[in-house]
């Protein structure tokens, strides 16, 4: 019997300690206890509000949602963002005169040979992996710090390049500006900016084909006289 009994009151008293009492007269605590077959008395008057001081319990942490990131509404809408964000002045202003200077069409056989096998995959390589981190060029590389220095070096390399790329962007708006006009400003030598020897007829291809020095041009130039002209052109963008 008294190891029964023992057994009953260390369970009575685990349970006790567990749940906070409220005693008729207002009293905070816990429930008596039993301890060898007798009661013990609460200790401790309460504040007769009716309110518990039991054991103070946290709060669960709050469960932030997961939300959902935005997805291209279709494939093409990616293939053009892409476009938008590889094709640039570069291309338009430097590639024609790059591929003219360097063999015309035969050119396009090295560069697309490096497109596809440096430039594309490289490319890819960079939206996969600003995606998958969700950051910037620089924070970015928190994923190798040893190689973050990188990310800093392109944006300097984007600093330098925006000084001068703005300056092309002017000409190319100012001359945007000017082809509303009727009469072209670099079709004419009537223009203030222009020199006595600017010709509107440019013809010193003309005179380089020519057998003789002095073959007279236009019927009033030589091709001697014709060596130090201008194009209007020229003298336009000057």
């Amino acid at each position: 019997m008294e190891k029964s009994a023992s057994s009953c009151s260390l369970v009575l008293l685990e349970d006790t300690k567990k749940t906070s009492f409220l005693h008729p007269n207002g009293a905070c605590g816990y429930p008596p206890a039993a301890s060898n077959g007798s009661l013990v008395p609460l200790t401790g008057a309460g504040t007769g509000s009716g309110a518990c001081a039991g054991p103070e319990k946290k709060a669960p942490p709050a469960v932030v949602p997961y939300q959902e990131r935005e997805t291209w509404t279709r494939q093409m809408d990616f293939m053009m963002s892409c476009v938008g964000f590889a094709v640039g002045l570069g291309n338009v202003w430097r590639f024609p005169y790059l591929c003219y200077k360097n063999g015309g069409g035969v050119f396009l056989i090295p560069y697309m040979l490096i497109v596809f096998v440096g430039g594309i995959p490289v490319f890819f390589l960079e939206i996969a992996l600003g995606q998958f981190m969700k950051a910037g060029s620089i924070n970015v590389w928190n994923i190798a710090p040893l190689f973050k220095g990188l990310g800093y070096a392109s944006m300097v390399i984007v600093f330098f390049s925006n000084t001068y790329y703005i300056m092309v962007l002017a000409w190319a708006f100012y001359y945007l500006i000017k082809s509303f006009n009727s009469t072209l400003p670099w079709s004419t030598c009537d223009n203030e900016w222009n020199t006595p020897n600017c010709i509107e007829i440019f013809r010193h291809q003309d005179c380089i084909n020519g057998s003789l020095a002095n073959d007279t041009i236009n019927g009033n130039m030589t091709c001697a006289e014709l060596a130090n002209a201008r194009s209007p052109i020229i003298e336009f963008w000057e």
